[in-house]
């Protein structure tokens, strides 16, 4: 063994020989290491029943899942010492689960068959047309709604302009130009 914290110094076990009967020696740094690492050990045999690592020849697509498997070990530890109820680690692995899907969750559409289709919204893809806002009973023909695109745009400074212009097909208000164009073909306006 290597080490630059211990000295070469061989230390008295628990152990006794039995064919002496005298204690068994064990260097210093091995002692050191028994002493300390029992919780990575137990860590290691927790996530061994559970781990999300499959045989795979790329190596940091284990290093990856190993790091996941040990923060959602550490989570169970921290779970359990705040709240103080004591749950099994698989059912905090699954409630876990559970709550990211959610979540994080996007329903899918039906598949029709054939490739399927890109990461793009149906406002992307479909035929859209500018239409007047509909009249209400209060505001009459001088109605008008907020535009989408001006409220929410991430690539310029955000107004509150009212419009009088909409896409049907979205159900959203938008300028005429040049929001109803970025709604309709950038996926993020």
């Amino acid at each position: 063994m290597l080490t630059t914290v211990h000295s070469s110094v061989m230390s008295a076990t628990a152990r006794i020989d039995h064919a002496t009967g005298e204690r068994k020696l064990k260097p210093a740094c091995v002692l050191d290491y028994n002493k300390k690492m029992g919780a990575v050990d137990k860590a290691d045999m927790v996530n061994s029943f559970v781990e999300c690592a499959r045989k795979t020849t790329k190596w940091y697509k284990k290093v990856f899942f190993h790091l996941v498997d040990t923060a959602v070990l550490n989570g169970h530890i921290v779970h359990r010492q705040q709240s103080g109820r004591v749950i099994p680690y698989q059912e905090y692995r699954l409630n876990l689960m559970k709550q990211l899907l959610e979540v994080h969750h996007t329903p899918r559409r039906p598949s029709t068959g054939g490739r399927p289709t890109s990461d793009n919204p149906l406002r992307l893809t479909a035929r859209h047309f500018p239409s007047e806002v509909p009249q209400t009973a209060t505001q009459g023909s001088r109605t008008r709604r907020k535009c989408k695109v001006c409220t929410s745009t991430s690539r310029r400074r955000k107004e509150r302009k009212v419009t009088k212009f909409m896409c049907v097909a979205c159900n959203v208000a938008l300028c005429a130009a040049p929001c109803f164009e970025e709604y309709h073909t950038l996926k993020h306006y």
